[in-house]
């Protein structure tokens, strides 16, 4: 019968101790011996009673006497005897069941390897640990590793070689298969004993189930998998340190952020070598006490970490750090673009009163110009206005002033007397054209940026819009003395907005035109694939600085030399032109050499 052990039911416990009972013999039954050597000595006693009593005292009767006195004696000390032997005979079994009781709820088996007969006896409770019954004859070794893990074998072996090694000693952990087919984890530990008493070798040991164990390590184990995992999947910096500022853990991020090598950010290195490897020394930030605490700090790669710090239990904290670059460059980028825009308005704010100033020249005139005078004046006001309010209202002045200051420089109507206003109509003329040019883009730029900007897409031949487009600056490139050459093969349609692509055609072709020299050349290029149509325009004119390039195209930025400085332009034609292409899903490339030339690229898909 098994040994009860720690989870047995009440039924089993009770069945055990009946079964005790039961081999352990009666006391009753010691009293049967005791019982007939009183009949025995009765009955001697008697019978020379008896002669006595018949023939009186004689040498015969004397020597019977003493005999049966002998007798007696002799088989009491044999009843004595067997007692003793019976009690402790039952202690010994009484003690062998505490002992197999004590190891079975202990989940603790006894092994004896008699290493001369190669027999292996386990106690009842190796065989409870795997749900078998214990056989009537001692196990082989074969039988031992038929139970094990396949896996295990060297364990085995370790085992059997115990008596071969110096320490005759074996400690060492190996599975044995379950009758459910489970496998039970043990840890086996003896030494081997000879001599003696002992005949020959023996290796005695106990084996422990440390099934619980393993599957408590194996359980950590496994969270301790799902926290890394949980770490590395976050987009964050992850560090934790100990109470003495030790790094416990961190994720890839942690390294990557911080441009750590390999074996810079080890389990056991200190914050301070930490910082060391990464180049911030003493400019990590550190709370040192009790409360969360959050920082931005710029580390020497350029990036910029928001990071948290959060006490732990103990005694340590726990670092997370966030990616805020693209949040700082916005915000510079947001300071420039306020300083573009501040400089803008006081240029508008210049050009306005300079438009004021001309305007103010006009009341000079004759009578006969007091209309024109009138609407000029109410042209400026609405100019004003569109300052103050952005309104489209601005155009409507403006060409006013463009067409009566061109009415008034043609002297359409007649001479104006002095040379001066003629000249003084032409600076109204090409100021107003210039303004308008300028609020146009402005207005362009402000729909692109609102998102307001609709694209009116149709089937587009672009070797017709190149063309008109070359038409409308032909003049220019002609007072320049610039050659134009147009080399764009045919041309599958696309589907773009003729406006925006003719309005970007016209932008590129300007700005080609205004910063090359006399006698250079523009060549317009083009070409297809199955997915892109490509446009380039091409001069031979002063080039861009390489230090500049990253700017250019960027709103109201240009490039100050010396040739610019001769032509006025507000640095929104480019922009406007990448705008506009990108809205089309399309890209705007531009590649220069100063004292070379510039190429100017934009695809537009098909």
């Amino acid at each position: 019968m098994s040994i009860p052990d720690a989870t047995s039911s009440r039924t089993e416990v009770l069945a055990w101790q009946q079964h005790m009972a039961r081999s352990r013999p009666a006391l009753a039954s010691g009293w049967l011996p005791r019982i007939a050597l009183a009949i025995l000595g009765i009955a001697l006693g008697v019978a020379n009673a008896v002669l006595y009593a018949r023939d009186g005292y004689t040498d015969a009767l004397g020597l019977s006497a003493v005999l049966s006195l002998g007798g007696f004696l002799l088989a009491f000390l044999l009843v004595r005897l067997r007692e003793k032997k019976i009690e402790a005979e039952t202690a010994l079994v009484e003690n062998q069941l505490r002992f197999d009781m004590a190891f079975a709820g202990a989940r603790c088996g006894i092994w004896d390897w008699d290493l001369t007969a190669n027999r292996v006896y386990w106690s009842s409770a190796m065989f409870d640990m795997l749900g078998l019954r214990q056989p009537s004859k001692r196990l082989s070794p074969a039988e031992i590793k038929s139970l094990s893990h396949p896996d295990d074998g060297p364990a085995i072996d370790e085992i059997i070689g115990a008596a071969s090694r110096a320490s005759r000693s074996y400690d060492t952990t190996f599975r044995l298969r379950h009758v459910d087919g489970s496998w039970v984890w043990v840890h086996a530990k003896g030494q081997v004993w000879g001599g003696g008493r002992i005949a020959g070798e023996r290796l005695v040991g106990i084996t422990i189930d440390i099934t619980e164990q393993k599957l408590a390590e194996e359980r950590e184990r496994r969270a301790t998998d799902r926290l890394r995992d949980a770490i590395e999947s976050i987009g964050e910096a992850f560090a934790l340190w100990d109470d003495d500022n030790r790094l416990v853990t961190a994720n890839s991020k942690f390294a990557e952020f911080l441009n750590l090598p390999e074996d810079g950010f080890a389990p056991g290195t200190t914050l301070e070598q930490v910082m060391a490897d990464a180049g911030i020394g003493s400019d990590w930030p550190r709370a040192g006490g009790l409360e969360e605490a959050v920082w931005e700090i710029l580390l020497p790669s350029g990036r910029w970490l928001q990071i948290s710090e959060r006490p732990t239990n103990s005694g340590g904290h726990v670092n997370v750090g966030t990616d805020i670059t693209a949040i700082k460059v916005q915000e510079s980028s947001l300071t420039q673009n306020k300083s573009a825009l501040e400089k803008t308005v006081r240029d508008l704010e210049a050009s306005r009163l300079k438009l004021q100033h001309q305007a103010r020249q006009l009341v000079d005139l004759a009578e006969k110009y007091a209309s024109e005078k009138t609407r000029a004046e109410s042209a400026n006001r609405s100019k004003s206005e569109f300052l103050a309010n952005m309104s489209h209202e601005l155009r409507t002045p403006l060409n006013a002033i463009i067409g009566f200051s061109e009415m008034m420089e043609t002297e359409m109507f007649g001479a104006l007397g002095s040379p001066k206003y003629k000249e003084y109509a032409h600076d109204i003329r090409s100021s107003g054209q210039h303004l308008l040019e300028l609020i146009n883009d402005i207005l362009d730029m402000s729909k692109i940026e609102a998102g307001r900007m609709t694209l009116e897409k149709q089937p587009t031949d672009l070797g017709v819009v190149i063309e008109e487009s070359m038409r409308l600056v032909s003049g220019r490139a002609e007072i320049a003395s610039v050659k134009i050459v147009n080399e764009v093969g045919e041309l599958p349609k696309v589907e773009a907005d003729k406006r925006a692509i003719k309005q970007v055609l016209l932008n590129l072709l300007s700005n080609a035109i205004k910063f090359t020299p006399a006698g250079g050349t523009i060549t317009m290029r083009g070409g297809a694939d199955d997915k892109f149509i490509a446009l380039a325009v091409e001069d031979t004119g002063i080039g861009i600085p390489a230090h500049a390039l990253p700017k250019i195209g960027r709103p109201f930025e240009q490039v100050e030399n010396q040739h610019s400085k001769k032509h006025k332009g507000t640095g929104l034609g480019l922009a406007l032109s990448r705008s506009l292409v990108e809205l089309h899903g399309g890209a705007l490339v531009i590649d220069s050499t100063e004292g070379v030339g510039t190429r100017v690229t934009f695809t537009l898909p098909l």
